[in-house]
């Protein structure tokens, strides 16, 4: 099975973040921008808007990674951090 990826425009992906399972807890990371991808597998043409990241000096894509869970903003994220937080301190109270 051939496939060939080539990225066909770019986006500002201010304020999204990259989520990944690290150690059973998941972890954020900015993302540098949207890329529409499009892919031709077995002849058929094939198009998808993806995350990419920092990668040192390089920009890859988010989703390659292995422990990669999904593309949330950043708002988002935090608020969901600090209910698991509030929800703990209320265990240890109880």
């Amino acid at each position: 099975m051939s496939s060939q990826e080539t990225i066909i425009q770019i986006m500002p992906a201010t304020g999204w973040v990259a989520v990944y399972a690290e150690d059973g807890e998941e972890a954020a990371e900015a993302l540098v921008c949207f890329a529409l991808v499009e892919s031709v597998q077995n002849g058929a043409t094939h198009r998808a808007v993806r995350p990419m990241r920092a990668d040192g000096k390089q920009i890859s894509l988010a989703d390659t990674v292995a422990n990669y869970l999904r593309v949330e903003e950043l708002a988002e994220f935090e608020e969901d951090e600090e209910d698991e937080e509030e929800d703990e301190e209320e265990e240890v109270e109880e």
